[in-house]
Order: structure tokens, then C-alpha cells, then sequence
């Protein structure tokens, strides 16, 4: 199956129009929960935007990260006490990739930046790629992916023509995460703080937690909506607890806020 087959027809259809626009931009975001769709629709528009679409051996090289033309950015893997991690994004990844970019195209006529899980991006990485998004150069062309905009910088985003994937069924949560948020309304302040100080000593396994509660809450604020009786306040708290969730999420990821801080200043305004 071609990387064509898997994408979403309107998702083709319009990076197909950008890749035949002359008045295309030169950064993009694609924001979405599917890392896998992303990619292949980075890969795609790279294919169309240097004239190779269909080149099979031109895309392995691309993703394999043997092409001079196209730059890679991802997260890179530490493994710490049996366990795997994805670090963040540091500027001196984003530096080294800069200056590949520097230079004139070898191959093409553009030289590519595929930045992944850019809401990865540290503070000093991501206001040094934010430089060069502020000053295009006609020859480089970047392409940021992430799961939403709320994790990646304002200005990065602002700089950016942001294209959104289509969820294409509902996330699913961890069944005991889910157990574990209905628990933390009914216990006692002492048992939620003690259940914090427990995942915050993982903060990947804090995130992954806090993350499923983000999603058990937006489907009961979508349940409530539905209810048309329901009280308009139980919306609003609600809506209040979905964003104080996401605020903790962007803590954990973007800031070296102490983690069972965050957590505690979460669930102490859990009621």
C-alpha cells in the first residue's frame, strides 16, 4: 500500500493544491493523534513539493535519514532502569539541523526540516527554530508535527499554516486510569496526594496518566451536553477540570516543574 492509499482523501487533496500553489507558505504544522498519518503526509508533501512523488527509493532514503535535502528531527531515546523514554527535543539537535540547512540544495531545488513530536521542543530549541521560521528562506521548507497546538509555542504555531487530521475513532483511556480519577473525587485529600507522590516518580507514567483523565473528562462533558436537563454549572465545572488537566499535561512536557507539585495543585481542586 502506497503512502498515498493511507491518507485522508481531503488531507491529499489539499496538500496536492498547496504543492501545485506558487503562493504556498513556507512552514507547516500538522496537528493531529495519529503520529503515524503525520508522518506519511510530511513524507507525501515532500514527494510532491520536490517532484518525486512515486520515487520509491527517494522516500526510503527520506526516512531513513540518507537524503542530503531532507532534515529529520525527533526526540531521542533514553533507556533508564529497563524503561524507555523519549527526551526532549535540545538545541543542539535543532543547531546541527540548521546548519545542514544552511547550504544549497544537493539534489533538489528546496532543502526539507521534518521536525517530529515537536511539542517536544524545550524552550531554547524551540525559540532557536522559531528564528528561522520568522525569517523563511527560499530554500528551506518546514514541516512541524504534533498532537495539538497547546503543546507546541504560540509564536511557532502563529508562523505556521496549520493543518488539523481528523480523529478517525475515539482515543481509548486505560480502564484502571479511568477507575483511578472516579476514585480521586471520592477519597480523601491524604489519598490523592499519597496516589501523586507514586506516578510523579515516573513523569512519562504521571503524563501518560493525566492524559486518559483528559480524555474520560471530554467524554462526560460530551455526555452532559448531549443531556439537555443537565445543569449548566456541572458543564462549566467540567469544562474548568478539562483545562486545569491540560494546563498540568503542558507543565509536565514543556517546563521542569516538579511533578508531583503539579499533580497535587491538580487534585486538590478535584471535588
Amino acid at each position: 500500500m502506497s503512502t498515498s492509499d493511507i491518507l485522508n482523501p481531503k488531507i491529499k487533496t489539499y496538500l496536492d493544491r498547496l504543492a501545485g500553489s506558487a503562493k504556498r507558505p513556507s512552514s507547516y504544522l500538522f496537528i493531529g493523534a495519529g503520529e503515524s498519518e503525520k508522518e506519511e503526509a510530511a513524507f507525501y508533501f515532500v514527494s510532491k513539493l520536490a517532484g518525486k512523488f512515486g520515487d520509491g527509493e527517494f522516500l526510503e532514503r527520506v526516512k531513513a535519514k540518507n537524503h542530503p535535502d531532507v532534515v529529520i528531527i525527533q526526540p531521542e531515546i533514553e533507556e533508564k532502569k529497563g524503561k524507555k523514554r523519549e527526551k526532549e527535543i535540545g538545541i543542539s539537535q535543532v543547531r546541527g539541523a540548521l546548519e545542514r540547512l544552511k547550504f544549497f540544495p544537493y539534489e533538489l531545488e528546496k532543502k526539507f526540516c521534518i521536525v517530529k513530536y515537536a511539542e517536544k521542543l524545550n524552550s531554547e530549541s524551540a525559540n532557536a527554530l522559531l528564528k528561522n521560521l520568522e525569517e523563511p528562506k527560499k530554500s528551506a521548507i518546514f514541516i512541524l508535527l504534533s498532537s495539538d497546538t497547546e503543546s507546541v509555542l504560540p509564536t511557532i504555531v502563529s508562523r505556521c499554516a496549520v493543518l488539523r487530521f481528523p480523529q478517525k475513532s475515539l482515543l481509548g483511556w486505560k480502564e484502571e486510569n479511568r477507575e483511578r480519577l472516579r476514585g480521586i473525587f471520592k477519597g480523601e485529600i491524604f489519598e490523592r496526594f499519597d496516589y501523586v507522590e507514586k506516578i510523579s516518580k515516573d513523569k512519562n507514567e504521571m503524563i501518560a496518566v493525566l492524559r486518559d483523565w483528559e480524555l474520560v473528562e471530554a467524554e462526560g462533558l460530551r455526555k452532559l451536553v448531549v443531556d439537555n436537563q443537565v445543569n449548566q454549572g456541572k458543564i462549566k465545572k467540567v469544562i474548568e477540570l478539562i483545562g486545569d488537566t491540560r494546563e498540568a499535561i503542558n507543565r509536565l512536557e514543556r517546563t521542569n516543574a516538579s511533578a508531583r507539585a503539579v499533580g497535587e495543585k491538580l487534585v486538590l481542586g478535584m471535588s
